[in-house]
């Protein structure tokens, strides 16, 4: 997969405006560092470094050069390399985060391992995936997954056992989770219209009415809190 094509095609929507609850509990009243692997643009890392900058340090990590030189025009540190494999020392972070990216990687669990091996013992590792209920379709497909919410999802999970699933057998253990609708920015709307015109794609964040999101049915967010227990081996 050329993800540098693929981010030029595709622009980050975030349609989130704090940083998530779960992960909230964790970084309130504390401190320490904390890696966003997948950060893309770097839109969470701006809302954590809003929110938590006097307390947290806070990396990125990316697999396309592209995307993570737009999160570096934020001012953010952020390791690339082509392979998936975090270029720091085993047991660097207190926190690594992955939003919407598990369902991209060719294998699961390597991710989940990859999560584990870069945070310390004790340390915590979030998780945002979409998970598709029966009945649930949407218009991309992918060979390997059928009909997908974004052609390069590998896997959609089926519940949000199947997640934990992938998770535990890394050798995480889940502190807290939750189940909410899945919605999607009106934007992504605008951005698939200019493609099919072939007009230039805009480089700023959505705001106002195109930040609006839609719930897509029978799809869900499953957000997971794990942690890395003390002396778990990388």
């Amino acid at each position: 997969m050329d993800w540098d094509a693929y981010a030029q095609t595709y622009r980050q929507l975030d349609d989130e405006a704090t940083v998530p609850h779960l992960l909230r509990r964790v970084l309130d009243g504390s401190g320490g560092s904390l890696i966003d692997v997948g950060c893309g643009e770097g839109a969470l890392l701006d809302r954590l470094r809003s929110g938590y900058g006097d307390s947290w340090t806070v990396t990125g990590y990316e697999v396309s050069n592209l995307r993570a030189e737009l999160a570096r025009s934020h001012g953010h540190t952020v390791l690339t390399s082509p392979d998936g494999v975090v270029p720091v020392e085993d047991g660097t972070f207190d926190v690594a985060t992955a939003s919407h990216v598990i369902e991209h990687v060719p294998d699961d669990s390597v991710f989940a391992r990859e999560l584990l091996r870069i945070t310390r013992p004790g340390g915590y590792v979030y998780v945002e995936t979409p998970v598709k209920l029966p009945g649930a379709w949407y218009f991309r497909r992918n060979p390997q997954a059928g009909w997908v919410l974004d052609k390069t999802h590998v896997r959609e999970y089926r519940s949000a056992a199947a997640v934990d699933e992938v998770l535990v057998g890394a050798g995480l253990t889940v502190v807290a989770e939750d189940l909410t609708p899945l919605s999607y920015p009106l934007a992504a709307a605008g951005l698939l219209i200019r493609r099919v015109l072939r007009l230039p794609q805009s480089t700023k964040r959505p705001s106002g009415l195109a930040a609006r999101t839609v719930s897509i049915p029978r799809y869900r967010q499953q957000a997971v809190l794990t942690r890395r227990p003390d002396g778990a081996a990388g």
